[in-house]
């Protein structure tokens, strides 16, 4: 997919890959439905990485000449779009914790609960579980880890009973342990603040005194 626009998704996984000079790539960030498609890369004159498609995908597209043109006319658009933006800069900075200073058993704990909460937001998950939408090989790239080695993690979790795996259908079953394994905290964006208006003031006359 080349990132030349900004794009919101309804149905869709898909994964944001830096590619290197060698040709090989890292996955950086997990895309899912209600996401938008192309921050920042829509704002560089060329994209420093790709965003690859990992099932059937439903966009809805705005060029960026359209989106300015709306920024002009809705400011409320802008400002919703700079939230997001807040938000994927703080997955970002998740992401980078939990590769380079987190156990293999911590990046999976917090990656799960991450997915889950995510997904839970645009309503695709239960309260305690959900389907994971990415197989075993995009998951073991984005945590900087080995196939066999995401196994032996996912089944250490399950041996200490935190989660149980049946097929795709993941069930968070010692939330609370999780937690404190992954070190995570859900981002909960401040609200934007309601629309202010200075006050007007009547401009005061002074009467010349006569």
């Amino acid at each position: 997919m080349n990132i030349e626009s900004c794009a919101s998704s309804r149905r869709a996984s898909r994964h944001v890959t830096s590619c290197c000079a060698t040709g090989s790539g890292r996955i950086l960030n997990v895309l899912l439905p209600g996401d938008v498609v192309g921050l920042p890369g829509s704002f560089l004159e060329r994209a420093n990485y790709s965003v690859i498609a990992v099932t059937d995908i439903r966009i809805h597209a705005c060029s960026i000449e359209a989106y300015v043109a709306l920024s002009y006319q809705r400011p409320q658009f802008a400002l919703a779009l700079s939230w997001l933006a807040a938000q994927e800069a703080a997955h970002h900075a998740e992401h980078l914790i939990n590769t380079g200073r987190r156990t293999p058993r911590e990046r999976l704990a917090h990656f799960l609960l991450e997915i889950h909460s995510r997904l839970e937001t645009v309503g695709r998950a239960a309260e305690s579980s959900f389907d994971l939408p990415f197989s075993q090989e995009v998951i073991a790239d984005a945590l900087g880890l080995s196939v066999p080695h995401l196994n032996r993690t996912l089944a250490l979790l399950r041996a200490e009973g935190l989660i149980a795996v049946h097929g795709h259908r993941v069930e968070l079953i010692d939330t609370t342990g999780l937690q404190a394994l992954g070190q995570f905290q859900p981002l909960v964006l401040t609200r934007i603040p309601p629309e202010h208006f200075p006050e007007r003031r009547t401009p005061a006359f002074r009467q010349d005194a006569r």
